[in-house]
């Protein structure tokens, strides 16, 4: 459904089936249509279907899993953020042409990676299910892991915003083929194509120093800590690819293909997030000591990594 997304926005199939939602100018089978017309409408049917998805799937956890808190939360989250993907769908179909949409797009494309990201944590949840959790035999997470990973995530979505702004803005070939400089300056005015597209290159940047960061905390402190650093290394190896993808959207000036792999990779990319946010745990919440069973040098390292 991202791809798809990114795929109308990308052809600039938005209007294909004129101001009229949910059908296509008005018929559920239009006698006449465009291939805009195909790609927006099938954005359309395939995010009915989805949602229908989600429904039955967010219905069916809370029956099965009643007593399962994250499950129910993760059910619940899938199927609001779906919902509201398709309120905003049909407004970005009323105020096409507009001012307005540019921004209504931006929102758009965040939902949808809460909502896919939503869907991933509730499917990993479901599938561990009946398992003891790995935290419950290794060290807890300390304050500054939880507040790092969080921080990360709510930093990824701003800078998925300032991406989804160049996208939908017409930024992506505002600086040419040209990286990382935009034209002769590093500093342009914010207010203008190429500001936009520097401040998204900027945002990136230091998103990619902070998960080397991550990186390096989790590999250092919390090494018995296997889902975290497999987590943190998932994190990186998909920032980095999203770095490489990002030069050739740039290179490519947005063709199809680079924007499809790069729009691909931020969404596994923030759901890897949203799973190490899971795994680390509440960052307003008092980390337990570990018992039961554990060795000495995991009591030690619990003590040391928890403030």
């Amino acid at each position: 459904m991202v791809l798809l997304g990114v795929l109308v926005t990308t052809t600039g199939s938005g209007h294909g089936c004129g101001n009229t939602w949910p059908f296509c100018h008005g018929e559920i089978i239009p006698g006449v249509i465009t291939i805009a017309g195909v790609i927006e409408y099938s954005h359309r049917v395939m995010s009915g279907l989805d949602g229908f998805l989600v429904l039955i799937l967010a219905v069916w956890t809370w029956l099965l899993y009643r007593k399962d808190f994250q499950a129910k939360l993760f059910a619940f989250l899938s199927l609001l953020f779906v919902v509201l993907q398709g309120v905003l769908g049909a407004l970005t179909v009323i105020y096409e042409g507009t001012w307005a949409l540019t921004w209504l797009l931006s929102i758009h494309f965040g939902l949808a990676l809460i909502a896919f990201a939503s869907v991933i944590l509730l499917t990993v949840r479901l599938f561990q299910s009946g398992k003891e959790p790995e935290e419950t035999r290794a060290p807890a997470a300390g304050r500054g892991l939880q507040g790092l990973a969080w921080g990360l995530a709510v930093y990824t979505y701003i800078v998925v915003y300032t991406g989804a702004l160049v996208e939908h803005s017409g930024a992506v070939a505002a600086c040419g083929p040209q990286f990382p400089a935009c034209s002769p300056t590093y500093v342009p005015g914010l207010t203008s194509l190429a500001g936009i597209q520097l401040l998204h290159r900027y945002f990136a940047g230091l998103l990619w120093l902070l998960v080397l960061a991550l990186l390096v905390v989790a590999t250092r402190r919390y090494r018995e800590r296997h889902d975290i650093v497999r987590a943190s290394r998932w994190a990186f190896a998909l920032i980095t690819l999203q770095a490489i993808s990002g030069m050739f959207n740039v290179w490519t000036e947005g063709q199809l293909l680079a924007a499809l792999v790069h729009t691909t990779l931020i969404a596994g990319f923030f759901s890897v997030l949203c799973l190490l946010c899971a795994q680390v745990g509440w960052p307003w919440k008092r980390t337990k000591p570990v018992t039961g069973g554990e060795s000495g040098e995991s009591k030690r390292l619990e003590l040391k990594t928890v403030p």
